[in-house]
């Protein structure tokens, strides 16, 4: 088992959710309620640690406050990537799923008793809890219909035809689409393997679907073409 997390004193505990953008850029306002329980810890992990996992007997709701977080599932030396966490997100040890630091990060970290009772006296974390929770949702439905009805390239197709819409609904030729995970992250996200995933970008961009800017970003250059590659099949499991 990778190495736990490094605990430090609880910052402002007792206040009143000041000083949260000084601990990784979470959002100030949702942190509020976090911030008034005395209890509250500040805790490091390194990239590679596991904050929770199945049976780890934690029982605790934590909020994100910088670096990234992998959610996922894991069994028969297999994994499926459910969603990654972004600085202000709160996620909770009560779930059958893995959390995993993809980069250096730091939680703040609360008994869930006390969270509970703190969310009924202010329920200013309650829409990053259900931001979490409904891209959750989204993104097993997801996972799901890649399963059954895409094939790998169409999967890839379709992840990236989600991200342009996220950038530009209107799809217009030359938009930049960022990338924000790296490959690695996007693999895991679509059930395939690093090189497949940079060969099959590498594919879209000989046949002028798509252009590189750099490492971070594609330009769109076929937005029809990109969403007939990612139907994929609708008879046939990929």
């Amino acid at each position: 088992m990778k190495t736990g997390p490094t605990d430090l004193p609880p910052p402002h505990a007792g206040g009143h959710g000041h000083g949260a953008g000084g601990h990784g850029g979470g959002h100030p306002g949702a942190a509020g309620g976090l911030f008034q329980l005395p209890e509250l810890k500040l805790r490091r992990y390194a990239k590679g640690e596991y904050i929770t996992y199945p049976g780890s007997g934690d029982d605790a709701v934590f909020q994100l406050q910088s670096g990234r977080l992998r959610v996922f599932l894991s069994g028969d030396d297999k994994e499926l990537t459910l969603a990654f966490l972004e600085p202000g997100e709160v996620f909770s040890s009560h779930t059958r799923a893995w959390v995993e630091a993809v980069s250096d990060c730091s939680l703040l970290v609360a008994d869930t008793k006390r969270f509970q009772s703190q969310l009924l006296a202010d329920p200013r974390l309650t829409p990053a809890i259900i931001r979490v929770f409904a891209r959750l949702l989204s993104n097993s439905i997801n996972i799901i219909e890649n399963l059954a009805f895409r094939d790998v390239s169409a999967r890839l197709a379709n992840f990236v035809l989600g991200l342009a819409r996220a950038a530009d609904a209107e799809l217009p030729v030359g938009l930049r689409v960022p990338l924000q995970l790296r490959t690695e992250d996007i693999a895991r996200l679509l059930g395939t393997s690093r090189q497949t995933v940079s060969s099959l970008i590498s594919q879209l961009v000989r046949d002028g679907v798509l252009a590189r800017e750099g490492r971070r970003a594609l330009l769109l250059l076929d937005p029809a073409e990109l969403a007939r590659r990612a139907k994929g099949s609708e008879l046939s499991p990929g």
